[in-house]
């Protein structure tokens, strides 16, 4: 039986297909709890990549959003206390520019520059008639951590590493 006291990384995919992705990339995976928090109703799936323990679980079928996802994170927190990084990963929705050439398949990963969370939520924008996509909100900025894990990939990449 899986301790939920062990798992430090919690990962949320908004899409069934998204979720089976995730689980492939487990470099093992554990048994499932045999008891959850009361009123937590997600289905997690358990397993470690490299030295983090993680907790993967799905939005219910059906719901998407922010509010949905903020239930499973919420009910998640409530089973595994020890989570210290919440991660929301899968398709998204890309905003390419002319100076990326961002296509169906791409990884992207994003880092906040100014102000700037490096997420730009759907509806923190608007568009005028006439005038150029305005952003009217931020999302908080990742922690520390995961901001200096992008810039040490970014010197990898840099080094052909």
């Amino acid at each position: 039986m899986a301790d939920p006291k062990i798992y430090t990384v919690g990962w949320i995919c908004a899409l069934s297909t998204e979720f089976v992705a995730a689980i492939s990339l487990l470099d093992e995976q554990h048994d499932q709890l045999t008891y959850v928090s009361k009123g937590d109703n997600n289905c997690y799936t358990l397993g470690r990549i490299a030295n983090h323990n993680v907790v993967l679980a799905v939005l219910p079928d059906g719901e998407y959003g922010t509010t949905a996802a903020a239930i499973v994170a919420a009910t998640m927190l409530c089973t595994f206390p020890n989570i210290e990084i919440g991660l929301m990963v899968g398709i998204g929705g890309g905003a390419p520019s002319k100076y990326h050439d961002i296509r169906l398949g791409d990884v992207v990963v994003s880092f906040p520059r100014g102000r700037r969370s490096g997420v730009l939520q759907y509806d923190f924008g608007k568009t005028i008639q006439n005038q150029a996509f305005r952003t009217t909100g931020y999302l908080n900025q990742p922690p520390n951590i995961l901001r200096s894990t992008v810039d040490a990939l970014m010197v990898d990449y840099m080094q052909g590493s």
